[in-house]
């Protein structure tokens, strides 16, 4: 497993790599988020000994579990996946970044737990790029005003958009919703210029995320394996 685990890292990191050169963007400042959610021990192991830091989990408690599991580790957990209230707590003392922020509600909730673990999280706003009604973000017109209250919060740091571009959407299609996040992101950072970060880019398109301006690539199959 280990072997399979790093010689599927390496492809992935040689793919990003060139994807950054080809859109004149320095490789080093692009963020690989190993997605490890349903994923065991040994498997988040074998890519922390290979050189990744950082792990995305979907699901609280799998979260929780795992950051124990590694407490001794200098992991990065990423919390990726919708945000249900009565799991904010857990998300607040497991997680140093999370990317799916689009309640005002939920924002209140985490500063008070940040505030009361007596930590600060890294937080991306999740911006629904497709408009599709199954998909959680909030709308492109109001990432500005949300992102301004999101910046008053004492424990929650601003750091950018999330976005999901559809999935069974052509090419075209996919193309035209990562260069619209790319110029929401933009105008995002002509406001908070330290907002800088812009999560988009799976397993199936994060070359071209990268193409198209994306610094942190979420990427869990292509490295993995297919979940079970």
């Amino acid at each position: 497993m280990q072997k399979e685990i790093e010689k599927n890292l390496k492809l992935v990191k040689e793919s990003a790599h060139n994807a950054a050169l080809k859109a004149g963007l320095n490789p080093d400042n692009v963020l690989l988020v190993a997605v490890s959610k349903k994923k065991d021990e040994e498997s988040i192991k074998a890519a922390f000994d290979f050189g990744i830091k950082d792990f995305g989990e979907n699901y609280a408690q799998e979260l929780s579990v795992k950051s124990d599991f590694f407490k001794d580790e200098e992991i990065v957990w990423h919390f990726i996946g919708p945000i249900q209230t009565n799991k904010i707590k857990l998300i607040a003392k497991h997680a140093s970044w999370i990317h799916s922020l689009d309640r005002s509600k939920v924002v209140e909730k985490l500063n008070k737990e940040c505030l009361q673990a007596e930590r600060h999280i890294n937080a991306l706003i999740q911006i629904n790029i497709s408009g599709e009604e199954t998909k959680s973000g909030i709308s492109p017109d109001k990432l500005l005003e949300f992102a301004e209250y999101v910046n008053t919060q004492t424990n929650i740091n601003l750091k950018g958009i999330m976005v999901l571009p559809r999935i069974n959407g052509n090419t075209k299609e996919k193309e035209e919703e990562m260069i619209k996040a790319k110029k929401l992101h933009t105008t995002l950072v002509n406001k908070f210029p330290h907002a800088s970060h812009l999560s988009m880019g799976t397993t199936s398109d994060f070359e071209r995320a990268i193409t198209n301006g994306s610094n942190i690539i979420r990427v869990g199959e292509l490295i993995f394996g297919k979940r079970t």
